[in-house]
């Protein structure tokens, strides 16, 4: 095995025992020494790969967007029009959220105490908002067309040229409610209420659809 098979290799292993580490702990609880004893190497060892907790849990981040961007792809492969785009992407969002949840917790759950994403992790959180953006934020949206919003929001229209700044808005604030949404779901929030929470889940695209103007 070459070296860099090798690194690559462990990589992987301190990756998959600091995800059992998170499920178990919290990302707050991550400890590496206990990756390095999951991994059987020492502790010292870790820290080539990882010099920080921080850089390990920055990985994961990076890791997990990456997993949910593949999802979201995969789930609006063929879909035609904005709206069928758009409830694909959704229904994807979901679907990957309840089949891994703890993901979903280290990328939008309770911030971890002392940990500040760092600049790198940017572009993979921007592959996972782009497809929505592509599907949803061509249209003016009347409530997100104030002036102010518009201005912080000429960035993003950098990398999605065809959408209006009031769209990008909407968009934004619906993936948020879509966050928000399945937080509440997997924490169970809607037990006695709305669950299993999927037609809450169903009436909420339709009226985003409706919001953001898309058919």
């Amino acid at each position: 095995m070459s070296r860099a098979d090798n690194r690559a290799q462990n990589v992987a292993a301190i990756l998959a025992a600091a995800r059992t580490e998170i499920v178990a702990h919290g990302g707050g609880g991550l400890s590496m020494r206990a990756v390095a004893r999951e991994v059987g190497l020492v502790s010292s060892a870790v820290y080539r790969y990882f010099p920080t907790r921080e850089a390990l849990l920055t990985a994961m981040i990076i890791e997990s967007y990456g997993h949910l961007a593949d999802a979201l792809e995969a789930g609006r492969s063929g879909r035609r029009t904005p709206a069928t785009q758009w409830l694909a992407l959704a229904r994807s969002l979901r679907t990957w959220a309840v089949d891994h949840p703890h993901e979903f917790q280290l990328i939008y759950g309770t911030p971890i105490p002392g940990y500040v994403a760092p600049p790198e992790t940017i572009p993979a959180a921007e592959a996972v908002v782009r497809p929505f953006l592509e599907a949803g934020a061509a249209n003016d949206v009347e409530a997100f067309s104030g002036r102010k919003l518009a201005a912080q929001l000429g960035i993003v229209q950098e990398i999605t040229p065809d959408a209006t700044t009031s769209g990008i808005g909407a968009v934004l604030a619906e993936i948020a409610g879509l966050v928000g949404l399945l937080t509440l779901e997997l924490a169970g929030h809607f037990v006695g209420t709305a669950d299993p929470a999927d037609h809450l889940f169903e009436a909420t695209l339709q009226r985003q659809l409706h919001t953001l103007g898309i058919s």
